[in-house]
């Protein structure tokens, strides 16, 4: 009978225990920092969440339409466009289409968070895609570019925008009636002032310019020639598109660790 080799099979049963048990690093501490990541954003968060509640009432909806509709679709820039729709009977398929060509765009970003996720349990990975907001995401993808793998941190970004929307929206309704029409007082600029911040936040340098001038070229030919939200879709193709045929920066680690719980 061969010899066995007993310290060869110890050392291979050994490695695949450490493989099968590993857990992706998904930690309180995380969640934590993610928050106070958040705290700056979360300010302009709860601006147009004002502004979001009060046009929501002037539009005509109750007091629990509003709280559902913020808690059950959570997407605000697909629920403001909605609300010029908002009318008795309501046009229940032409809402059903706008919400879902204006939240294409959340085909890409989750795309882009899945090597961040994947070895989460579906149980854990959908709720925290449902949390996910364009402010959160921003500030969690830019961290993971600089070295952050702590799913804590992105479920901690996207908690923040969650914990200042729904609140400002409930005061916005409930101050809806007393303030009048939002665009007096400046606040409709809220969501423009927003988007700016996430994109100069996330500039790392003259590689960006590229994407950034593709992405906008597409959305500005597909804003003044489709119908509909299609140029946020084609904005975000045409930058993907971008900077996948540029490649990645000399120099840059965010791709290294994708394969890293």
């Amino acid at each position: 009978m061969p010899a066995v080799n007993v310290r060869d099979r110890t050392g291979k049963g050994a490695m695949a225990a450490a493989t099968s048990t590993r857990r992706p690093l998904l930690s309180i501490d995380g969640v934590r920092r993610g928050l106070r990541a958040t705290v700056p954003m979360g300010v302009s968060v709860a601006t147009y969440g004002v502004v979001f509640g009060m046009l929501a009432r002037q539009t005509g909806l109750t007091f629990p339409e509003n709280v559902l509709m913020n808690v059950l679709v959570y997407a605000g820039a697909a629920q403001t466009v909605v609300l010029d729709t908002w009318e008795y009977p309501l046009p229940v398929a032409g809402i059903v289409l706008t919400t879902i060509l204006i939240n294409l765009r959340l085909l890409l970003l989750g795309a882009a968070v899945r090597p961040w996720l994947r070895e989460l349990p579906a149980r854990r990975a959908y709720p925290m895609l449902h949390l996910m907001a364009d402010e959160g995401w921003a500030i969690a993808m830019n961290a993971r570019a600089r070295g952050e793998r702590d799913i804590g941190f992105f479920l901690g970004c996207n908690l923040a925008v969650m914990v200042a929307w729904l609140p400002a929206v409930i005061a916005g309704h409930l101050l809806g009636g007393e303030l009048g029409d939002p665009a007096t007082l400046g606040l409709d600029f809220a969501f423009t002032i927003v988007f700016a911040a996430m994109l100069f936040g996330g500039y790392r340098g003259r590689f960006d310019l590229l994407p950034w001038a593709a992405a906008a070229l597409a959305a500005l030919i597909g804003w003044r020639f489709l119908p509909g939200t299609w140029y946020v879709i084609m904005g975000g193709l045409a930058g993907f598109g971008a900077g996948f045929w540029r490649g990645a920066p000399a120099g840059s680690t965010s791709l290294e660790h994708d394969g890293l719980p």
